[in-house]
């Protein structure tokens, strides 16, 4: 048998909790030891009513499917009575504007100024806004540097990028449904 066949061969996972906020790297050789670790480390108060899920997608692992993690992969550890979510982390907090007045009173403008500033600050961070963030960027007064505008003019591209993906996938989804009536 050689090392990789091992049933005891540990390796490293990231365990998080439900709500992300709580992130710690273990090492275990057994999906037992994951969640006893993994329990220890986010501190759930017991671990025999744990659940492990994959935490792209929620799929559930079991103690089969433990062998099949990869190394490094992202886990969410369940308390009893806690749900798998898709992660509200998903965008950057520097992304994110926070007001605690009503819709509709954070100006559109100061929005785009916001997002503008942070895609200059990181500007990879521009592909992880989602569709309505880009037209605001896209329909924004911009009078300021010459470098926002370019990144305004960056922004306006991956809007018409994702705008087109967007009406592909809908039509995909009417063709499926339309096949679907054929079918029956």
């Amino acid at each position: 048998m050689s090392i990789t066949e091992g049933a005891d061969m540990k390796k490293p996972v990231r365990v998080w909790s439900q709500d992300r906020r709580k992130r710690h790297g273990v090492v275990a050789g057994s999906y037992d030891e994951a969640i006893q670790k993994g329990a220890a480390k986010l501190g759930l108060p017991d671990p025999t009513e744990v659940t492990i899920v994959l935490e792209e997608d929620g799929t559930v692992v079991d103690d089969d499917y433990w062998e099949t993690i990869a190394p490094d992969t992202k886990l969410v550890l369940l308390a009893s009575g806690e749900a798998w979510r898709p992660s509200p982390l998903s965008v950057p907090s520097n992304l994110l504007v926070v007001s605690d007045e009503t819709d509709g009173s954070v100006n559109e403008e100061q929005k785009a100024q916001t997002l503008l500033h942070a895609i200059h600050e990181n500007p990879a961070s521009v592909a992880l806004l989602s569709l309505s963030d880009l037209e605001i960027i896209k329909d924004a007064r911009i009078n300021t540097t010459d470098s926002s505008m370019q990144l305004q003019e960056l922004c306006i591209e991956f809007y018409i990028k994702k705008k087109k993906e967007a009406e592909a996938m809908e039509f995909v989804d009417l063709l499926k449904e339309r096949l679907k009536g054929n079918d029956d």
